[in-house]
């Protein structure tokens, strides 16, 4: 079995990696990963990856928004979030995001791995403790990184990238190989797609966003 381990403290995952060697039935090989980035590389680049173990507040991206992004770029990779948060709408959010299952943080490794095996035979495991709700409840301002990129250009998401390096219009129109106007309509185009009132708010969003 080959394991992607996605979490961004390496105590946890050096005991994580304990408690696979020790209960995994069979030859194992674990993958390590400590941001979304880096996760999403490992499924693209390795297509021998049977299942993804990740934390759903990692650097890069919006957790929920990057679970939806491993399903797109690994559909037959099985994915458990294994997360703090026993919150069961965010548990719901993410089964809802493609998670094949959802284990918390405070289980014991036997049902970890009770779990993995669940999911590995084509069940959806939540841990016992929590009842899901049938569906996810939308709260007033809720952040959904996912609409918000799909509300912009591919050409104006490199830009607003940028404005999140703190880069002028001067700038960004010498890496990017444009017109210094071209980059000013862009930025008026995403203060305006965002409801933004200024750059600052603008490079915010782009941070939370993962650009």
């Amino acid at each position: 079995m080959k394991v992607l381990l996605a979490d961004d403290h390496a105590l946890f995952r050096e005991g994580v990696r304990m408690v696979l060697e020790n209960l995994a039935e069979g030859p194992l090989d674990i993958i390590e990963a400590s941001d979304f980035p880096q996760a999403l590389s490992h499924v693209r680049a390795d297509p021998s990856i049977d299942i993804a173990l990740t934390d759903l507040a990692m650097p890069g991206m919006d957790g929920i928004s990057a679970i939806s992004a491993l399903r797109r770029a690994a559909p037959e990779v099985f994915l458990v979030v294994v997360s703090a948060s026993e919150d069961p709408q965010m548990v719901r959010r993410a089964l809802d995001a493609g998670a094949h299952g959802y284990i918390c943080k405070s289980a014991g490794s036997a049902s970890m791995m009770k779990g993995i095996r669940s999911v590995l035979e084509g069940d959806t495991f939540v841990s016992p403790h929590i009842t899901v709700p049938t569906e996810a409840v939308q709260t007033q301002g809720e952040f959904d990184a996912d609409r918000l990129r799909s509300l912009l250009t591919p050409r104006q998401r490199d830009v607003l990238g940028m404005l999140r390096q703190g880069k002028s219009n001067k700038e960004i129109a010498r890496d990017l190989n444009l017109a210094e106007i071209t980059v000013k309509l862009h930025v008026t185009a995403i203060l305006r797609s965002l409801n933004c009132e200024n750059r600052t708010q603008a490079a915010i969003l782009a941070a939370k966003m993962g650009l």
